[in-house]
């Protein structure tokens, strides 16, 4: 199966016309667009990982600033981080 070519796109549009007509193409292009957008952004925030400086929370060694893992257990930045946000959550209960 081959990618289409310019006259079975021409078709395509032609179709998609008439059946949203010429106001509404526009509009969907322009909320496509968003959500490309939006969905992108929102992959960005995920690999965002938060600062691990200070003592790790399973084995107590110091994480330099910059590091991904902890070097004494090797847990990962994520798994500190939420050890760490849960034993704040048990202190404040």
């Amino acid at each position: 199966m081959s990618f289409p070519g310019g006259t079975e796109m021409l078709l395509v549009l032609a179709v998609v016309m008439l059946l949203f007509g010429a106001k509404k193409v526009p509009e969907l292009a322009r909320s496509m667009g968003r959500a490309g957008k939006e969905f992108k952004s929102g992959l960005k925030e995920d690999t965002a990982v938060e600062s691990v400086e200070g003592p790790c929370p399973f084995c107590n060694t110091e994480i330099p600033a910059s590091a991904q893992f902890c070097p004494g257990c090797a847990k990962d930045a994520k798994e500190i981080v939420s050890a760490r946000a849960a034993a704040v959550l048990e202190k404040t209960a």
